[in-house]
């Protein structure tokens, strides 16, 4: 094989490379609703209720995914319905086409290296064949010296040739390691994609729910039905305003579903998911008597039975945002069993997550710091709200001050006043040093121990700020032990009965604050304390 034959062929593997690091790493297959549009959805922390519109001329059908429920599908139009069937049905799943190409690049890059280890077998072969007419049985040459001018010519052109095939044959052999390579990346892409597909398909793939019937003429029906996967929770963006107090919230809903049809257009999100078991409260008499002696193995007779609860697997994926910009508060449904909050967005039913607005509004609190040395070396900004706004549900809040982020924080439920942390305030520091405490035995053999601890708050701020400090002093959780508070200067604003102090201090940039706390421990002197 000549010089430019050579770079042809590695030429060709270089392209073929190129070609499969190329491949389109994100294609998707829409799967077609035929026969029905997803008009609303109402979504449940654990579940969610689709409403299908379909419309017919005097007859309809239809076919569902088998991520719903059969037995709580039902029609909201009866009045216009003649007859209906529903059946569950198992189905054979074809293969994805998005791994297709990722399949016939794994086929591709296979076949070159076959290709590959075929050529480098015959040149082996080639080789052998070349040194075999000079071997003799003992391993030497043996030449016929009558023809030797003869055998002069051969020799030469086959050592030309010999030296030709072995040349190509290192070619060859580093061609088809770099395909080998390839083909390891192809088959690891194929494996990778396979198992995101399988991730993001409907709950329950291989069945399906088949719907037909008749109406009395021309008319469009409403059903609804219900699935397990599905899922959602509240999720805060909350800003706030550490001069004037206010937050500014927006406020999301964090849904997903598979059920393999994406839902466009109105939603609503519910904070209880509905009951298809619900029976009436009853205290039944508790009985006591003689258990029987019994041989063999005993077993409680009358044992209850529990449904299983269907947890949604959430699928991996990127965050879909599917928000629109809206100053309106959010459109709140309030009833004795129930809290509703609706919006508007898309859900796409693959599993990926999807963030809907569901409104903006503005929180009024008053910030304020607080520093608890024993904890941590810096002040938290805390807002504090009289009252909780109705909507406010629980949830995962994305926390900023002044314009800057500084994390995440859990928002608890409360239907009154509460307090959010918004993160640490960077130029206002604590220290807590302990004093060195000793200990001796009194008069009445029993254990003293003097101890005691200095608190140290310091500001770097650019204005004065009122800072509320909290610490704590040994409680006695048994009449043995006595905890006698010597010395609390500054006195606390508060304390209360279990020694917890509070202190609200003015501080001024630069000033460093200090609070010294002594206390005394007495308890029997054969026992040891114990802290907790």
């Amino acid at each position: 094989m000549s010089v430019i034959d050579r770079r042809k062929f590695f030429m060709y593997f270089v392209t073929l490379f190129a070609i499969f690091t190329v491949i389109c790493l994100n294609v998707r297959t829409a799967r077609a609703a035929q026969g029905f549009l997803v008009r609303s959805a109402d979504f449940y922390p654990t579940g969610a209720k689709f409403t299908f519109q379909v419309a017919s001329g005097g007859s309809f059908s239809f076919t569902l995914p088998g991520a719903f429920n059969l037995d709580s599908l039902r029609c909201l139009t009866m009045e216009k319905l003649s007859s209906i069937e529903t059946e569950a049905l198992q189905v054979i799943e074809d293969d994805p086409e998005e791994l297709e190409p990722f399949q016939k690049s794994v086929l591709d890059v296979q076949r070159s290296v076959d290709i590959l280890e075929s050529r480098s077998a015959a040149l082996n072969q080639t080789l052998t064949m070349i040194a075999s007419p000079f071997s003799n049985s003992d391993g030497g040459y043996k030449i016929d010296s009558g023809a030797l001018s003869g055998y002069i010519d051969y020799l030469t052109n086959a050592q030309k040739l010999r030296l030709d095939v072995a040349s190509e044959l290192v070619d060859v052999g580093i061609a088809l390691a770099e395909a080998l390579k390839v083909l390891k990346r192809a088959r690891d892409e194929f494996d990778i994609q396979r198992l995101r597909i399988e991730g993001k398909k409907p709950f329950n793939p291989g069945n399906i729910i088949t719907v037909s019937g008749t109406t009395h003429g021309q008319a469009v029906l409403l059903f609804e039905a219900y699935t397990p996967a599905a899922g959602w929770g509240v999720g805060y963006e909350m800003a706030l305003n550490s001069a004037t107090g206010l937050i500014k919230t927006k406020m999301n809903a964090v849904a997903r579903q598979r059920t393999g049809l994406d839902v466009n257009g109105g939603l609503s999100f519910h904070t209880r998911a509905p009951s298809f078991a619900i029976a009436a409260p009853d205290v039944r008499p508790l009985t006591v008597g003689i258990r029987p002696d019994q041989k063999g193995d005993l077993r409680l007779s009358g044992a209850r039975n529990f449904a299983a609860d269907m947890v949604f697997q959430e699928a991996a994926g990127e965050m879909a945002v599917a928000e629109k910009p809206s100053p309106a508060p959010p459109q709140t449904v309030s009833t004795l069993a129930n809290v509703a909050i609706n919006g508007s967005g898309k859900v796409d039913g693959d599993g990926s997550a999807a963030k809907v607005m569901l409104g903006v509004f503005e929180l009024k609190s008053a910030p304020i710091l607080v520093a608890i040395p024993e904890q941590s070396g810096e002040a938290w900004i805390v807002a504090s709200l009289d009252e909780a706004p109705p909507a406010f549900l629980p949830g995962n809040a994305e926390l900023a001050v002044d314009g800057a982020a500084t994390g995440q924080a859990s928002i608890p439920e409360s239907v009154g006043a509460i307090q959010i942390p918004f993160g640490k305030a960077a130029r206002l520091t604590a220290k807590k040093t302990p004093y060195i405490s000793t200990r001796e035995r009194s008069w009445l053999v029993n254990g003293v121990v003097n101890d005691g601890y200095t608190l140290e708050i310091t500001s770097r701020m650019d204005r004065e700020q009122e800072i509320t400090v909290r610490d704590r002093v040994p409680f006695a959780t048994t009449d043995k032990v006595t905890v006698d508070v010597k010395k609390v200067d500054p006195a606390p604003s508060e304390r209360d009965k279990e020694n917890r102090l509070l202190w609200k201090l003015k501080i001024k940039p630069g000033e460093t604050k200090k609070i010294t706390v002594e206390y005394t421990i007495t308890f029997p002197g054969g026992e040891t304390l114990e802290y907790r």
